[in-house]
């Protein structure tokens, strides 16, 4: 039986689930995702000042790609961070390009552009704890369905 079509029926399954344990899901899973969130925040921490506070954690349910867990996120009101995550458009790592305002009088078009070295925070918090964090998304999933009469 495909891994695919095997989540989809985990899916159903868990949203047969009554209320409580969908509630109960939501809240380990997003704290089985504050682990990585605070790690992320203390390696984001040492440079800046917004983007600590921009990262957050929340179940994550997908039923286009059978997947259940944890998103550790950055919030779209810090544009930065991706660039210095290392994800850009630019198709280079470990470095990004963005302008500099050059001279005031000279207007936009004087723009100088830099080159400037990414600083992961978020995958290498979530890579150190991903064997981690998959055991404990599959005891609670495991516990709740049992808690079900799920086998």
């Amino acid at each position: 039986m495909p891994a695919s079509y095997q989540f989809s029926k985990l899916q159903k399954d868990l949203h047969a689930m009554g209320p409580k344990q969908r509630r109960r899901l939501r809240a380990d899973f997003t704290r089985i995702g504050q682990a990585a969130a605070s790690d992320a925040k203390s390696r984001a921490g040492a440079w800046s000042t917004r983007i600590p506070s921009a990262i957050s954690t929340r179940p994550y349910v997908s039923e286009a790609r059978g997947q259940v867990g944890v998103e550790v996120r950055v919030s779209k009101r810090v544009p930065h961070a991706r660039a210095y995550e290392g994800i850009s458009q630019q198709g280079s790592i470990g470095h990004f390009r963005h302008p500099v305002y050059a001279d005031p009088d000279k207007g936009r078009r004087e723009w100088n552009w830099v080159s400037q070295l990414t600083r992961p925070y978020l995958w290498p918090a979530v890579r150190g704890r991903q064997n981690e964090m998959r055991r404990a998304v599959e005891k609670t999933v495991d516990a709740v369905a049992r808690e079900c009469g799920f086998r």
